[in-house]
């Protein structure tokens, strides 16, 4: 690698990732250099939002910047980045951005390979606090390492130093924490409305049950019927989902998952 800072960056994506990550790159101090995207629209609008070159095509991405953010889904992430290791001398860092992409699955292709993983949930509508998403790093080598810290902690106060095998079951953990719940929330939202009662009703609770998990473990915060042992309560639940089978089997798989929590089997 040609410099021991990294000082440009470029990105192989436009999504939700790349739409949050190239911004406050861009306001930390460094120079977004090119953004190639599946989406040649999304990637101009990337690229003059943040004073980039739109690229139409990855043997189009310049070879000398210091760091390439791969922000693709994690499908294809291996066959771009075997396209790009046959077509493009990269002389410095490639990193992906995936929760549960190992390592390995750049640097058999590119030795100066690195994982810059944000712990967040991006969409196009929400712009999280960039400074309080944690980053699991990962290097091929302890200066690469080093180098991608550097850049983390330039955006955020929480930089880790995360293996594969960590970020892997951080990935599974945050799809229980995050993508499951929100699925849960969009349920919560059709049975009420259903009811003829506005959603945003249940937002005090929601906030209040988050909250909580700054105060000690989940596990010590779980009310609800489940743990009570209410089995009255369950079967009028049960009641209620009667017409909607699938709602009724996530419904009791959830409460026996509760039950088993609270007697260590789980």
């Amino acid at each position: 690698m040609k410099s021991q800072r990294i000082e440009s960056v470029s990105f192989a994506g436009s999504g939700n990732v790349a739409l949050n990550l190239a911004p406050a790159l861009l306001k930390a101090g460094y120079r977004i250099r090119d953004i190639w995207s599946r989406d040649a629209g999304n990637a101009e609008k990337l690229a003059l939002a943040t004073g980039a070159r739109a690229v139409s095509t990855p043997e189009a991405l310049d070879g000398t910047v210091d760091l390439l953010l791969i922000a693709l889904p994690d499908s294809v992430i291996p066959d771009f980045a075997g396209r790009i290791a046959g077509s493009v001398h990269f002389t410095g860092i490639i990193a992906h951005t995936s929760g549960s992409l190992s390592l390995k699955s750049l640097q058999n292709l590119h030795a100066a390979s690195g994982v810059f993983y944000p712990l967040q949930s991006f969409t196009r509508h929400t712009h999280p606090d960039i400074s309080a998403v944690p980053f699991c790093i990962e290097g091929s080598t302890d200066e690469i390492t080093r180098q991608l810290t550097a850049v983390a902690k330039s955006l955020s106060s929480d930089v880790r130093q995360i293996d594969s095998q960590q970020r892997l079951q951080i990935h599974l953990a945050a799809v229980f924490a995050s993508n499951f719940t929100n699925y849960l929330y969009s349920v919560s939202e059709t049975l009420l409305q259903n009811a003829g009662v506005e959603p945003d009703i249940l937002l005090p609770l929601i906030r209040e049950t988050a909250g909580r998990l700054q105060s000690g473990s989940a596990v010590n915060f779980q009310t609800g019927p489940a743990i009570r042992g209410d089995l009255s309560t369950i079967e009028t639940h049960l009641q209620l989902l009667g017409n909607d089978p699938h709602l009724a089997n996530i419904y009791r798989m959830l409460s026996e998952g509760i039950v088993k929590k609270k007697e260590n089997k789980i």
